[in-house]
């Protein structure tokens, strides 16, 4: 296997090339939703093992990139496929997309303006775009991401803080999921993830005990907006009625989660169950199958 890095500054995006030197046409990214390439090189590992080559990406807090989820641009993404065409004297003509968590809501945000991307994997995804995080001054752009310098619709951030922690107190707990149930609360129509305009198949993973994001919730929204919109491309969502909120291989901060602490081995399960999933739409790069 030939490894090669890519860095923001020199090469528009940031990521770590597995080339698995096989004749497969196809090439999947790999995002999550911390900051750095150290979890997403953990699955290309695993998928390299599989023999699928992978692009394992970052897409904030690199020397260039911002450094939190304010004004991500997506137009990265386009790079690193325009990039990844010229590799190996155009062995790839393929390009897919897997992230969990916010590395789930940025891969189908991604998906959404590259339209090379023909298959989306999203594991306990949001929503909804939140306006972004961050000091007003960062940037002109408001939203978490944006696109060739302009805004996509998002959520107001106004009040959510103060609303968090009188839900907080009022159920005697301190849940992410609160904060982003908030945030889904306030969303609309015309700032949910844009998810009719992916060309191609789209595999939501979710969990019914995900503790951090509504996803289960989310993921039949933007069910239902592919079905209004008529999407031409193949959907599915599967929905684990035992794991977690992790339901990526390598999970993060279990420690932190009620459902992580009490069904250790049904989480464990999940993520084994989920593993298969996506190996089985890995292989047919369809959700037909499933």
């Amino acid at each position: 296997m030939k490894k090669s890095k890519y860095t923001y500054l020199k090469d528009g995006f940031e990521g770590i090339l597995y080339d698995t030197e096989s004749e497969d046409d196809r090439l999947l990214i790999v995002i999550q939703g911390l900051k750095g390439l150290e979890l997403p090189e953990k699955y290309a590992g695993l998928f390299a093992e599989k023999r699928y080559s992978v692009l394992a990406m970052t897409y904030y807090g690199a020397p260039g990139l911002p450094d939190t989820m304010r004004a991500i641009p997506l137009e990265m993404f386009q790079t690193a496929i325009d990039r990844m065409k010229e590799y190996g004297s155009g062995k790839y003509r393929r390009f897919g997309i897997y992230g969990n968590s916010k590395g789930a809501g940025m891969a189908l945000l991604a998906a959404s303006v590259v339209p090379d991307i023909s298959l989306v994997i999203a594991a306990s995804t949001f929503g909804h775009i939140m306006q972004g995080s961050g000091k007003a001054d960062l940037d002109p752009c408001k939203a978490m991401v944006s696109y060739r310098g302009k805004d996509f619709p998002y959520v107001s951030n106004a009040h959510m803080f103060s609303h968090f922690l009188k839900r907080c107190i009022k159920e005697h707990h301190m849940r992410v999921l609160y904060f982003f149930e908030e945030w889904e609360k306030n969303g609309t129509i015309e700032n949910e993830i844009p998810v009719e305009k992916i060309c191609g198949d789209i595999l939501f993973l979710t969990s019914t005990h995900d503790e951090s994001v509504p996803s289960k919730h989310d993921s039949e929204l933007l069910m239902e907006r592919l079905k209004r919109e008529n999407f031409t491309y193949g959907y599915r969502h599967i929905n684990s009625e035992t794991g977690s909120h992790n339901l990526g291989y390598f999970p993060v901060n279990n420690g932190a989660l009620p459902r992580e602490k009490k069904f250790p081995q049904e989480c464990q399960k999940a993520r084994e169950d989920t593993l298969a999933i996506i190996l089985k739409t890995l292989s047919s790069w369809s959700v037909a199958d499933l």
